[in-house]
C-alpha cells in the first residue's frame, strides 16, 4: 500500500413560563482524562468503580463504540471542542494550538447567550494551546498553577518539577471546589460548563479508602507512582503486581466518580438536574501492555482511542438506551447544540447523534478517523465496526485488522492486492478525500502555540514529546 498519510431535527428553544424566561437546558460537559470505558461498570467492568456514571447511563444513553480523534490530551480535547479532526483544528502537537479561525463549542454557546465556564486540571488544557476560547471563566485547577499562570511559558514548561507535578497532582477537590464556587454565584441564565477531571491519569495514587478498595491484601512493591518513568513497570512485570496497578487505576476512577455524585447532588439541590444535559466522556485511554507497552500517545489501537460517552437528559432523550453504532468525539458538539436549539454549523465535520438515538438504523457516518502526529509518530487510522486500517507514515506501510475476529488487534493484515485489501484502501482514501474537500472549503488557520522549541526537549524526559524538533511532524498539508 502506498502511504497516503495526510494530517489533515434541531430541538426547539423550549421557551415557556413567564415572558422572556429562557428555559433552554444547561449543558454540563465532563471529561475524565485517560478514562478507559472497559473499567466502568456500565461498560461491563465487574468492579464497582463507577456507581455515579452507571446511574447516569441508566437514566440516559450510553454509546458502546465511541472514539477519540487521537490518543492524547491536546488533540483529543481540541476535536471535542471544534468538531473537526486534528488535521483541521491544527492542535496536533505541542508546538501548535487551536487556531483563532476555529470556533469552539464554548464560543458557539456563548454567542447563543449562554454563560460559559471551564475548569481544567492538566497542562495540555492550558489557554496557551487555545483551549480557553469562548469561556468567560476558564480556571486553572492544577495545584502548581502559580508556576504557570501569569508567567512566560518558558519558565514553567521547562521546569522538571512542574512536569513531574502534573503526574503526581491531586486535583479532584480543586476542580470540584472551583465549580461549586462558580455554580453558587452564576448568572441566572442557561450555562455551558466544562469540567476536566485529571486524577484518573497516571500516576495512580488514589487517597484512602480508594487506594485499598479493590486490592486490600497487596503487600508488593507497586505504589502507583512513576508509572511512565519507573522501569520496573513493564510488560514482563509479575502478574500480581500488574493486577495491583490496575486496582489502583480503578481506585482513581472510583474516587473521581464520587465527585460526579457530588456534582449531581448540587444540580439536584438547585432544582436544575432535570433541565441539565450531563455528558460524561474522555479524551483517550491508555495501554496496560496489550501491545507490549504502557501509556498512550504512541499508537492508535483501541485501548488508547476508544473512550466512554454517556448523555443524560430525560426531557429529550430515552433512558436505559445503548447505541451500538460507532460514534466519534467530533459528534458530541453538534449533539449538544441540537439539544440546546442552536443551529448546526456548516464548517464542522461532526454530525449530531440525536437521529441515531431515535433510530439505530439512521444514516450516520460509518467510519471514524484518528490521527497521531507527535512524539515522532506520524500515523492515521480509519475504523469501522468491522475493521481498522492504520497508515504509518514513518514506515511507509499500511495494515489493517479484522475487528470481528481480532478484537484485540493482534494480527495485522497487509495484502492490499486482495479484494478486501483494495476495498479497505479505497475506504481509507475516501476519508482522506473528505478531509481534503473540507480543507478546500474551509481553509485552516493553523497557529503555533507559545510553547517554544526548547521546551519540547525538557518535556521529552516525561514522555510528553519525541525529543528534538527535527523528530516532529510538520504541519499537515493535503496531498493526493
Amino acid at each position: 500500500m502506498k502511504c497516503l498519510f495526510v494530517l489533515a431535527s434541531t430541538a426547539s428553544l423550549l421557551l415557556s413560563g413567564c415572558a422572556g424566561e429562557d428555559k433552554r437546558p444547561n449543558v454540563l460537559l465532563i471529561s475524565i482524562d485517560m478514562l478507559r470505558p472497559d473499567r466502568l461498570g456500565c461498560y461491563g467492568h465487574t468492579r464497582p468503580t463507577s456507581p455515579a456514571i452507571d446511574r447516569l447511563a441508566a437514566e440516559g444513553v450510553l454509546f458502546e463504540q465511541h472514539l477519540s480523534s487521537s490518543s492524547w490530551t491536546l488533540p483529543g480535547h481540541a476535536s471535542l471542542f471544534t468538531s473537526v479532526p486534528d488535521s483541521i483544528h491544527g492542535a496536533f502537537d505541542t508546538n501548535m494550538k487551536i487556531g483563532e479561525g476555529q470556533t469552539t463549542l464554548a464560543e458557539r454557546f456563548q454567542r447563543a447567550g449562554y454563560q460559559t465556564a471551564g475548569f481544567f486540571s492538566g497542562p495540555y488544557m492550558h489557554p496557551a494551546f487555545g483551549m480557553g476560547q469562548g469561556f468567560e471563566l476558564y480556571e486553572n485547577c492544577t495545584s502548581y498553577k502559580q508556576r504557570l499562570d501569569g508567567s512566560a511559558v518558558e519558565s514553567w514548561a521547562m521546569n522538571k518539577d512542574v512536569m513531574r507535578a502534573s503526574h503526581e497532582d491531586v486535583t479532584n477537590p480543586i476542580v470540584y471546589g472551583a465549580f461549586q464556587k462558580w455554580f453558587g454565584s452564576r448568572a441566572k441564565k442557561p450555562f455551558f460548563a466544562f469540567l476536566h477531571m485529571w486524577d484518573a491519569h497516571y500516576d495512580f495514587i488514589p487517597p484512602p479508602p480508594f487506594d485499598k478498595q479493590f486490592d486490600p491484601d497487596y503487600t508488593g512493591p507497586v505504589t502507583g507512582r512513576g508509572f511512565f518513568s519507573d522501569p520496573t513497570i513493564h510488560a514482563g512485570m509479575p502478574e500480581r503486581d500488574k493486577q495491583h496497578l490496575l486496582a489502583l487505576y480503578d481506585g482513581e476512577i472510583a474516587w473521581t466518580d464520587s465527585y460526579l455524585a457530588k456534582i449531581r447532588a448540587d444540580l439536584e439541590a438547585a432544582g436544575l438536574l432535570e433541565n441539565t444535559v450531563i455528558v460524561i466522556t474522555s479524551d483517550h485511554g491508555t495501554e496496560f501492555f496489550e501491545h507490549g507497552d504502557k501509556g498512550h500517545r504512541k499508537t492508535l489501537y483501541d485501548e488508547v482511542v476508544r473512550i466512554p460517552l454517556v448523555i443524560r437528559y430525560p426531557a429529550a432523550l430515552p433512558v436505559k438506551q445503548r447505541v451500538p453504532a460507532q460514534t466519534r468525539s467530533i459528534d458530541v458538539g453538534p449533539t449538544l447544540l441540537e439539544l440546546a436549539g442552536i443551529a448546526q454549523p456548516q464548517e464542522i465535520m461532526g454530525v449530531s447523534l440525536l437521529a441515531l438515538i431515535r433510530d439505530p438504523e439512521a444514516n450516520h457516518p460509518k467510519r471514524a478517523v484518528m490521527e497521531l502526529a507527535s512524539v515522532g509518530r506520524n500515523m492515521r487510522a480509519v475504523r469501522s465496526l468491522q475493521w481498522k486500517l492504520i497508515d504509518d507514515a514513518n514506515s511507509g506501510k499500511g495494515y489493517w485488522f479484522d475487528l470481528v475476529n481480532d478484537r484485540g488487534e493482534l494480527t495485522p493484515l497487509s495484502d492490499f492486492a486482495s479484494e478486501q485489501g483494495q476495498k479497505l484502501e479505497n475506504a481509507y482514501v475516501g476519508e482522506v478525500r473528505k478531509m481534503e474537500a473540507h480543507l478546500a472549503q474551509f481553509p485552516p488557520q493553523h497557529e503555533n502555540s507559545i510553547v517554544p522549541k526548547e521546551v519540547n526537549k525538557a518535556l521529552s524526559e516525561f514522555g510528553y514529546t519525541g525529543g528534538d524538533e527535527s523528530d516532529k511532524p510538520s504541519a499537515p498539508s493535503p496531498k493526493k
